[in-house]
């Protein structure tokens, strides 16, 4: 009977074992192929060997407790990992139950390998994670940079990657900038190329030429990784997967992966990358409106220059930083010389015109660093960060030739004034009252208090 019992065990394909006094004295062919031990080994070793160690205690006292009172209280399907003979770790669910093996108190155990199951089950678990915090970096995020910092942060919840980065298009220019990049040595670094234009051999332009994901298997090889190859030799970069970032049909950036050798890039992981980049690219362009919704509320409709309610926000934040660091700033307070004559004569749709347009040259003539504003109907004023008066005056002074080549058709002029924080603390009343003493001295002036 016993040996018909062991012989329908033999033949089955799931693990199969009795454990009895302390030891196994039964295993079956399918819980050999799970260990990989023979079945000699295995009827003569020590069963806490094939488990992994964090989990022998616990395994321990459910054998005992089975074999003391059976399987009630103790859990149906209990899950462990598991080690191999070549040291390789699985993860197993095990169905023990109580018997009587020749005799005696036995356990009859079915051990199945989960390991893949598991891995699903993390990898859900993990994805969850990811949308979990994409959501909130959609929600905690006030700039793209934010977002895609956090995003790529959280990207590794899902794949094992060594490096990445995230490009957003620009399509006014159309160009790829880049905006965050992880895990590059610095030399890399300062080797990667900040701008791509769409159509360049570059794999993030040609990617978003394409709207289709690029995946170079060897970038040692690849022709579009040329340009980086000491470094794929120097770093043992291996395989790349590109993504265009699309929501509702329009480009929004680009997402790069790099992992190094022995990691690859399965079929499995580029499906995963590709449906999160769906989720990536909808972020972006919601923050994005939400930019240009903020934009729209501080600038004004006609010239496109920041509005007042603006320009207090930032003499606020200039007043602080001279407080802080004794930055000096100056403003410049510009005034359309017989702006309403103009307006009468010729109309407010002319006049509108000439907002405009000197909106778009007081723009022109600034740096980066500097901010023009307007002020009221015809009154501007520009913010200089980190400047003198007597250096605001020569630009200034560039304004004007710009107001006398630009509008010459019209005979339009501005009066200025100008100052600086060293003279007094209200800068805008004292470039005000400068501006007012340039046009008592005969407009088309600069006056500098």
């Amino acid at each position: 009977m016993v040996e018909k019992f062991e012989m329908i065990l033999d033949n089955l394909t799931t693990a199969v074992y009795i454990f009895q006094n302390n030891k196994f004295v039964y295993v079956n062919k399918a819980m050999q192929n799970l260990t990989g031990y023979t079945e000699k080994e295995l009827l003569s070793i020590n069963y806490l060997e094939l488990i992994d160690f964090p989990y022998r205690e616990w395994v321990k006292r459910l054998t005992e407790k089975v074999l003391s009172q059976g399987t009630d209280g103790v859990p149906l399907r209990p899950r462990f990992v598991g080690v191999r003979k070549n040291g390789e770790k699985v993860w197993v669910e095990n169905i023990p139950r109580l018997i009587k093996y020749r005799g005696k108190v036995a356990i009859l155990g079915n051990l199945l390998d989960i390991t893949e199951e598991r891995k699903m089950e993390e990898r859900i678990g993990n994805l969850c994670e990811f949308y979990r915090k994409l959501g909130r970096a959609v929600n905690l995020s006030a700039t793209i940079k934010a977002f895609c910092r956090r995003v790529i942060e959280a990207f590794k919840y899902i794949i094992d990657y060594d490096m990445a980065d995230i490009l957003i298009y620009d399509e006014e220019k159309n160009i790829l900038r880049l905006c965050i990049e992880e895990g590059y040595p610095e030399d890399l670094r300062e080797h990667t190329i900040k701008e791509q234009k769409l159509g360049e051999k570059k794999v993030a332009a040609f990617c978003a030429l394409r709207r289709k994901p690029v995946y170079i298997k060897n970038m040692k090889k690849h022709p579009l990784t040329g340009y980086v190859v000491s470094f794929c030799e120097k770093y043992n970069l291996n395989q790349m997967y590109t993504v265009p970032l699309i929501s509702r049909k329009k480009l929004e950036g680009v997402l790069q992966v790099i992992v190094k050798s022995p990691k690859v890039l399965s079929e499995e992981d580029r499906k995963l990358i590709d449906i999160v980049c769906e989720e990536i690219a909808a972020g972006i362009s919601k923050i994005k409106a939400e930019q240009v919704l903020r934009e729209l509320s501080q600038k004004d409709y006609l010239t496109g220059l920041y509005n007042y309610q603006r320009l207090w926000k930032k003499l606020e934040e200039q007043k602080d930083r001279e407080k802080r660091y004794k930055e000096v700033y100056s403003v410049i307070y510009i005034d359309i010389d017989n702006f309403k004559s103009y307006n009468d004569t010729f109309g407010h749709l002319e006049g509108d015109k000439i907002l405009k347009k000197m909106g778009e040259l007081l723009r022109s003539s600034i740096r980066k660093v500097d901010s023009a504003y307007r002020y009221g109907g015809e009154e501007f004023v520009i913010l200089l960060p980190y400047t003198e008066k007597k250096v605001a005056k020569k630009v200034a002074e560039r304004i004007k030739e710009e107001v006398e080549k630009n509008f010459s058709f019209t005979r339009i002029t501005v009066s200025m004034g100008v100052t600086d924080s060293r003279t007094n603390e209200d800068v805008i009343k004292m470039a005000d009252k400068a501006m007012y003493e340039a046009k008592k001295e005969g407009k088309d002036r600069i006056k500098v208090i």
